[in-house]
């Protein structure tokens, strides 16, 4: 696990894509409550495997956006799509509302191909 969340954080931080809107601000699985929006954290893990001598990894990617950032998150789960296509499985993609603080939260999920 620790080799694919190397490598995706080299991936996200040499797009630029990625670093215009979060700059560096990738941490694994959260981030501290003084985080200046937007953020983005990560999450890798291992899967049963689709053979007896493997097993298969995978990722979830989570893109906090401010109170009515909406349709920036909207727009940056748009964006990040085709850049997780290089190099990941796409599995899929949603946003949820964070009740506690009103923001929003793009989420993508993908496995390591």
């Amino acid at each position: 696990m620790f080799e694919l969340a190397q490598e995706l954080i080299t991936f996200l931080l040499s797009k630029t894509e990625f670093t215009e809107v979060m700059s560096d601000r990738l941490t694994p699985i959260v981030s501290s409550e003084t985080s200046p929006y937007p953020f983005a954290n990560y999450m890798v893990k291992d899967d049963p495997g689709f053979t007896k001598d493997a097993d298969a990894q995978s990722g979830s990617l989570f893109f906090y956006f401010e109170k009515e950032g909406y349709m920036k998150c909207a727009q940056f789960l748009d964006v990040m799509k085709p850049i997780i296509k290089e190099k990941y499985e796409w599995l899929g993609s949603d946003i949820e509302f964070v009740e506690s603080d009103q923001s929003f939260v793009g989420i993508i999920n993908f496995n390591k191909v």
